[in-house]
C-alpha cells in the first residue's frame, strides 16, 4: 500500500495526540485533597484556559507611576504614545518583546483635503457594507475623519528617521459620492512598515516617553472598579506601572495564540501563524478586568505569497490535484475560504495545502493588462506600489507536459510537502478548459465569457498562488467611540482603553476587507493617535 505525505501528516498528528495523552493525563491524575474535590467539576468544564481568571498579583518588586501607560509598541501603541506625550502626559510604553514591532506595508487614510463630507460618509457606508453591517459606525467615522492627520504624522516622523514612504493614492465611488484614499507604503524597505516603527519609537524615546521592553503585561491593577495600572513581568519580578489617567491596551490581536485563534475564529484552522508574539494575553487581562470580547466569529486576515499572490488575473486555476476548482474572478483576500477541504486532507498540519496554480498562455500580460483597464476591481497586476512579478518567478514549460512536470519539480524544490500531482491530470484539465473556452460559456463555474481565454500558445506559465499565513485576527475587546472598554452591561470601564486590533467592532465580516488597501495599519495608527490624546486630557 502506498503511503502519501498526507497519510504521514495524519499519522504524525495521531502520534502527537497519543504522546500528549500519555504524559499530560498522567501528570493530571487525580491528586486532589478532600477540600479540593468539590471544585473538580468546575475545573473539568469546557471553559478555555485563557478565560480562567488567575489570582490577582498583589506583591510587586517595584512600582512606577505615570499619567498614561500604553501596552504594546506597535502602530497603535506608538501613535498613542505620541499624542499622549504631545498633550503633556508622562507616558510609559511596555512591550512583551525586546523591540518595537509591526507588520504589514500600507497604512491607509481618507484624504480629507480632497474628500468632502458626503464623500467621507460614503466611505463609512462602503465599509459598513464590506463588514456585513457588524461594525460600530462611530469607530469607522473616527478613522475616516482623523486618519489623514494620523497617517501624515506617521509618514513625516518616520521619514525624518530615515524610513521614507512611497505614497499610494486612489479613489472610489460609492452611492454617487467620491472619496479619495491616501496610503503610506514601505514595501521598498527591507523591513517594510517595521522600519518606520523603529524610527518612530526612537524619536518618541528622545521626546521623553519611557519604553520598557521584555515586560509583558499579565494583569491589570484595579482600585475599586477603576483600572489604575498594569502589572508586568520584568527581570526583577512583577512591576506595577500605575496610570493616573488611563491604561491604553495596544497589544495587538491573538493570531499567535492557537487556542484563542481557534476559539474566536475557527475558520483559520490549518493556516500558519505569522506573528507568534501577538499572543492575545493583553486582551485576556482585559477580560479578567471585566471587558467584553467581540462576539464570535471574528474577521480573519489571510495573506502570504507576496506579489505572486497579489497577481489577480482570471485565467485557469488548478488545485493541488491538478483540477479546476473555482470561478477565477475572485479577490485573493477571499480565496482562503475555498481551501478548508484541502487543509483537512493534511489534517490541518500543512498550510501549503492552501496553495494552487494559475495557468496562463504566453500572451498573458497583454490579455491581463486589457482586462485590468476594463475592470480594475476584478483584475489586478499588482496592489498599491507593488510591481508586476517577473516571469522568472513563474513555473514555465514549452509544452503542457513540460509545464506539468515543472509544477511538481517546483513543489518539491520549495518543500511544499504536497503529494506530486498526476501530470496527465494537469494536461487533461488544461485541455478541457480550452474546450470550455471554445464554447464561449462556462458551464462549470459560471465565469464571464470575456475571461474565457484558452491556454493554447506556449511557452506556458503556472503562477504559484494562495494565501496561507495569518497576520491578524480582527475581533478584540468591545469599545465605545472613545475606545474605552465596555463591561457586560455595556458601561465604560474607568481607566481602560483598547486600540488597534486589541479593540473590536471596527470589522465584522467573515474576511478582512481588502477593498481599502492598508486599512488595518491605517486604522491601528489612527485609533491610537486619537485615543492617546483623549486619555491624556482626562
Amino acid at each position: 500500500m502506498e503511503v502519501t505525505r498526507r497519510d504521514l501528516f495524519k499519522l504524525g498528528s495521531i502520534a502527537a495526540v497519543g504522546a500528549i495523552g500519555g504524559s499530560a493525563l498522567a501528570g493530571c491524575a487525580p491528586q486532589a485533597t478532600s477540600a479540593e474535590a468539590s471544585n473538580q467539576s468546575s475545573a473539568n468544564d469546557q471553559t478555555p484556559e485563557f478565560l480562567r481568571q488567575p489570582d490577582p498579583i498583589t506583591e510587586f518588586s517595584e512600582t512606577k507611576e505615570f499619567d498614561v501607560v500604553v501596552i504594546g509598541a506597535g502602530e497603535s501603541g506608538l501613535a498613542a504614545v505620541h499624542t499622549a506625550l504631545e498633550a503633556g502626559a508622562k507616558v510609559a510604553c511596555v512591550q512583551n518583546i525586546g523591540t518595537a514591532q509591526t507588520t504589514g506595508n500600507m497604512g491607509a487614510s481618507v484624504d480629507t483635503t480632497k474628500t468632502d463630507e458626503a464623500g467621507v460618509e460614503a466611505c463609512v457606508a462602503y465599509l459598513l457594507e464590506k463588514n456585513a453591517y457588524r461594525s460600530n459606525r462611530k469607530l469607522l467615522e473616527a478613522w475616516a475623519k482623523n486618519s489623514y492627520e494620523a497617517i501624515t504624522w506617521w509618514a513625516d516622523t518616520a521619514a525624518r528617521g530615515g524610513a521614507e514612504s512611497k505614497p499610494f493614492d486612489s479613489s472610489k465611488e460609492y452611492n454617487g459620492y467620491t472619496f479619495y484614499l491616501h496610503a503610506n507604503t514601505y514595501n521598498h524597505l527591507e523591513g517594510a512598515h517595521n522600519d518606520a516603527a523603529l524610527a518612530i519609537a526612537e524619536k518618541l524615546a528622545s521626546d521623553g516617553a519611557e519604553f520598557f521592553y521584555n515586560s509583558p503585561a499579565v494583569q491589570f491593577y484595579k482600585e475599586g472598579d477603576r483600572v489604575a495600572g498594569a502589572v508586568c513581568e520584568t527581570e526583577g519580578g512583577y512591576t506595577l506601572f500605575k496610570a493616573s489617567k488611563g491604561v491604553i491596551l495596544a497589544s495587538g490581536d491573538c493570531s499567535g495564540n492557537e487556542e484563542m485563534r481557534n476559539y474566536y475564529c475557527p475558520d483559520l484552522r490549518g493556516f500558519k501563524t505569522m506573528s507568534t508574539f501577538r499572543d492575545g494575553m493583553g486582551m485576556c487581562a482585559g477580560m479578567w478586568a471585566g471587558a467584553q470580547m467581540t462576539p464570535i466569529n471574528h474577521s480573519k486576515m489571510v495573506h502570504g505569497g507576496g506579489a505572486l499572490t497579489r497577481l489577480q488575473v482570471p485565467f485557469l486555476n488548478l488545485d493541488i490535484h491538478g483540477e479546476r476548482f473555482m470561478n477565477e474572478v475572485l479577490s485573493f483576500a477571499y480565496l482562503n475560504n475555498l481551501m478548508r477541504d484541502y487543509l483537512a486532507e493534511y489534517d490541518y498540519q500543512n498550510s501549503m495545502a492552501a496553495k494552487f496554480f494559475t495557468v496562463m498562455p504566453a500572451n498573458w500580460f497583454e490579455t491581463a493588462q486589457k482586462w485590468a483597464e476594463e475592470d480594475p476591481s476584478e483584475v489586478q497586476l499588482g496592489v498599491g506600489n507593488m510591481t508586476v512579478p517577473d516571469e522568472s518567478k513563474f513555473v514555465s514549460g514549452n509544452t503542457l507536459e513540460e509545464l506539468a512536470a515543472n509544477i511538481n519539480a517546483y513543489m518539491e524544490k520549495e518543500e511544499w510537502g504536497i503529494d506530486p500531482i498526476d501530470e496527465a491530470t494537469i494536461v487533461a484539465s488544461i485541455e478541457h478548459y480550452n474546450e470550455v473556452c471554445a464554447l464561449g460559456a462556462d458551464t462549470e463555474f459560471g465565469k464571464r465569457a470575456k475571461y474565457l481565454v484558452p491556454i493554447e500558445e506556449g511557452p506556458f506559465y503556472a503562477v504559484p498562488r494562495g494565501a496561507n499565513s495569518v497576520p491578524a485576527v480582527l475581533g478584540g475587546l468591545i469599545v465605545d467611540e472613545n475606545q474605552q472598554c465596555l463591561d457586560a452591561e455595556r458601561q465604560p470601564i474607568e481607566g481602560l482603553f483598547a486600540v488597534g486590533n486589541a479593540s473590536g467592532q471596527f470589522y465584522g465580516g467573515v474576511d478582512y476587507p481588502m477593498d481599502v488597501e492598508g486599512l488595518s495599519v491605517g486604522r491601528a495608527i489612527t485609533s491610537g493617535y486619537v485615543t492617546g490624546r483623549h486619555v491624556a486630557s482626562l
